[in-house]
């Protein structure tokens, strides 16, 4: 009788080696300021957004790593309506990190964007091949008359710095909403936007 030679056993299956994960910040071609938040696109896909109210330190980390290198740092004194502070800049976009008292922000009821813990300004349209602007389009360098004419613009809406070029209704604690905003100002010299920054609130009256 022939003998049977037993097959060889089946090889376990070989598990393909992950790839690691692309970097979604490589992606990133714009910086969108909006009333509420930073948004980092890639075209018209928001990658990441960061919140006025949220850890600056944080905040700080993801643009360092976007722009690929940390910020020019320059420390400044408050005075009777801002806090101490300190100014992270790459180019021509500042995130403007701020130390309000964060006992009295608890204890007053300060905890939302009248207070932010950061704030950022685009001081031109690009800082290190990032694209700064606001959701409309609308860029620091351009001349104030197109601003102008564009229907978020709003002179009516009152607050304190600038002029409103986008706002958000947010609910306020323990009041009614209020609208955060997306600001401009001109340089009157030559009828060019100086800078748009956000947020900025809606205000009764200006000290």
């Amino acid at each position: 009788m022939p003998t049977r030679t037993p097959s060889p056993s089946a090889a376990p299956p070989v598990s393909p080696t992950p790839t690691p994960s692309a970097d979604p910040l490589a992606a990133v071609d714009a910086l969108v300021v909006r009333p509420t938040v930073l948004e980092l696109r890639a075209g018209e896909e928001v990658v990441e957004s960061l919140d006025y109210m949220s850890d600056p330190s944080e905040a700080v980390a993801m643009l360092t790593a976007l722009f690929g290198r940390p910020p020019a740092e320059e420390p400044y004194d408050g005075g009777n309506h801002r806090p101490d502070g300190i100014r992270h800049a790459w180019g021509d976009f500042v995130l403007d990190e701020r130390f309000y008292d964060e006992d009295r922000r608890q204890r007053d009821g300060y905890d939302w964007l009248i207070w932010p813990r950061f704030a950022v300004y685009f001081d031109g349209p690009v800082a290190e091949g990032i694209a700064l602007r606001a959701h409309d389009g609308s860029q620091a360098g351009e001349e104030w008359a197109v601003l102008a004419e564009l229907p978020s613009f709003d002179p009516e809406l009152r607050v304190c710095v600038g002029t409103s070029i986008e706002a958000e209704t947010i609910q306020v604690p323990g009041d009614s909403p209020d609208r955060a905003n997306v600001v401009a100002t001109e340089n009157e010299e030559d009828g060019t936007v100086r800078w748009i920054g956000a947020p900025e609130m809606e205000a009764e009256g200006c000290a």
